[in-house]
């Protein structure tokens, strides 16, 4: 492959600076070709250039093509095809190659000479460039074929599956971008590498993927497809952004009550277990009172209950976990039996104080979205309905390769949608740190985001309640990348990812993009697009992103090949 076909030759380089190289064109009828888009001959704006060094060669982009004023003036259409001209074209260094082995080399050590000369960057060389992109010591990568130069849909560009997933992907861009199609591509290439990803859908556009290799589930729904999130694999903070307490007199009680209560789980647990164990026997010396209504235990405690109190707690550490492991529909009964003095009396200023958490508590646990998401009265199990833990053993366990979550029917009220999300990202942040998908003979995890902004990025907290942070991702996109669990996150607004979380982001595919904060939120994230590529941002077509990255030494605007299998994304008819 010669990049410096002589049937490709456009002209010299006139000017070299650090930040901009200017392109001479011998001749305008070079420039009419350009515009008659010959094969071959289509380089205006935006197009793809090589310079020819001494050892290497350049890879820029032409980013304008002007013609001297005096000339300008003079311009006409006879004229520009029988007499001569002298236009100039702007060009952007993108990187630089060895000659010999035409492979990109990592920074732009050096800049091109005046006078040398300047050729049409071929769409077969640019691919192979593209290809290599995330080669590792030389290894061989698995590529994927995920996209085409926009001038050419026949000329198909692989692109190394490291390094589009290897340091966690974003896909952005405005409404009607082709960010969905995009990920479906995506997925649809896992399940031809025959990987393992886990997408959360956050509006049900992806349905139409469920296959016999995608597995479809529904939160907030009441059939085969249904699933829930048991609340006892939730946490404390989670329990504290459902129930909203205050910081003084309300938080206190609660944790107190949510301690009692694991204990007696826990003690009853060692009862059954041993039989005649010194611990499980303290058990018994609790005033234990049954609530007839919901067959709930709580444990009444009181002077007399403090030291054997204490003493199972020392002896059981367990209970000063953050897990909710115990009966939840006990609690706001446990609560009140918190308050109380020293000397065992009643405190009424506490019980007054921890009314309106009661009723929070009550609200929130009989209400039918909050019970059909963590079922707080263990009743879906005979409702047909797949608790999450063990469709997520079955499915890392099964020859399935996509898993999707829809979140679509989850009401947004009280942030339940974010929380339900965030204790999934949590769940699988835990399995990570666990080593579950790092070991050789287990596979490492791709976990979709779709519509991210809805959930990064979200503290909840009002005038009288602690705040809690749902940072679940925010910890998946720092920690996790070494633990083989790999973040994509899609998302129309990135001025609303945390800038923490978009810094992870080792690859981006960038789709249409208006706004400007939108822009400099990209920018900062990623060194590479500078200015002059994310200029290009708000003119691309639909299905047509700018390609970025780490692994990327330069961001490339091709246009990403249709999925087999195409979301459901499309925008009602208004009338």
């Amino acid at each position: 492959m010669n990049p410096y076909s002589e049937s490709r030759f456009i002209g010299f380089v006139s000017m070299v600076s650090p930040l901009q190289t200017k392109v001479h064109f011998p001749s305008s009828v070079l420039l009419k070709k350009f515009f008659n888009a010959d094969k071959g001959y289509h380089a205006i704006t935006g197009k793809y250039i090589v310079i020819e060094g001494t050892g290497v060669g350049f890879l820029g982009k032409i980013t304008e093509i002007a013609l001297p004023e005096k000339e300008r003036f003079e311009l006409t259409e006879a004229k520009f095809e029988k007499e001569v001209f002298h236009p100039t074209g702007k060009v952007e260094i993108l990187l630089c190659f060895d000659n010999y082995k035409l492979k990109a080399k990592k920074g732009l050590d050096q800049l091109p000479p005046v006078s040398a000369k300047v050729y049409l960057c071929s769409d077969e060389f640019l691919g192979s460039l593209l290809t290599e992109f995330g080669v590792k010591d030389g290894l061989k990568p698995i590529t994927i074929p995920l996209a085409s130069l926009p001038d050419n849909e026949n000329h198909k560009i692989n692109v190394s599956s490291q390094a589009l997933f290897g340091r966690h992907c974003a896909v952005v861009g405005t409404t009607g971008g082709g960010k969905s199609w995009t990920i479906a591509k995506l997925i649809e290439q896992v399940v031809e590498q025959n990987g393992k990803a886990i997408l959360i859908d956050a509006t049900g556009e992806y349905e139409t993927l469920k296959s016999s290799n995608i597995e479809y589930y529904k939160f907030n729904e009441i059939s085969d497809d249904g699933i829930y999130f048991n609340y006892k694999k939730l946490r404390e903070t989670d329990l504290f952004a459902l129930f909203r307490p205050s910081q003084q007199s309300q938080l206190p009680k609660l944790q107190e009550a949510m301690k009692s209560l694991r204990l007696f789980e826990i003690l009853k647990t060692k009862q059954h277990e041993i039989g005649d164990a010194s611990d499980a026997k303290i058990i018994a010396e609790f005033y234990r009172k049954n609530i007839e209504h919901d067959y709930t235990t709580i444990i009444k405690k009181g002077f007399k209950e403090d030291l054997n109190y204490l003493s199972s707690c020392k002896n059981n550490p367990k209970v000063y976990s953050n897990n909710c492991e115990f009966e939840v529909k006990a609690l706001s009964s446990q609560i009140l039996n918190e308050c109380i003095y020293e000397n065992g009396t009643e405190d009424k200023t506490a019980k007054n104080n921890c009314q309106s958490l009661i009723s929070r508590i009550l609200l929130t646990t009989n209400d039918k979205s909050f019970l059909n998401v963590f079922d707080f009265k263990n009743e879906l199990n005979a409702l047909c309905k797949n608790e999450f833990e063990d469709v997520f053993d079955n499915f890392i366990k099964n020859k399935s390769n996509v898993l999707v979550l829809s979140v679509s029917n989850v009401s947004t009220e009280n942030k339940l949608r974010e929380i339900l999300v965030n204790s999934i990202g949590r769940f699988l942040l835990e399995k990570a740190l666990a080593e579950n998908f790092k070991a050789r003979s287990k596979k490492s995890l791709l976990l979709f985001l779709d519509e991210a902004h809805l959930f990064l990025n979200k503290r909840i907290k009002d005038e009288y309640s602690i705040e809690v942070e749902l940072d679940a991702f925010d910890r998946i996109a720092k920690e996790c990348r070494k633990f083989g669990l790999f973040l994509v996150i899609s998302t129309q607004m990135p001025r609303d990812i945390p800038r923490g979380v978009l810094s992870q982001m080792g690859t981006f595919i960038v789709h249409r993009l208006i706004n400007q904060q939108d822009r400099e939120a990209i920018e900062f994230a990623c060194s590479d697009a500078n200015k002059s590529a994310l200029s290009f941002l708000p003119i691309l077509s639909s299905g047509e992103a700018m390609l970025t990255g780490v692994d990327f030494p330069m961001p490339m605007i091709l246009k990403i090949t249709e999925p087999n299998i195409k979301p459901d994304s499309n925008t009602p008819s208004v009338f």
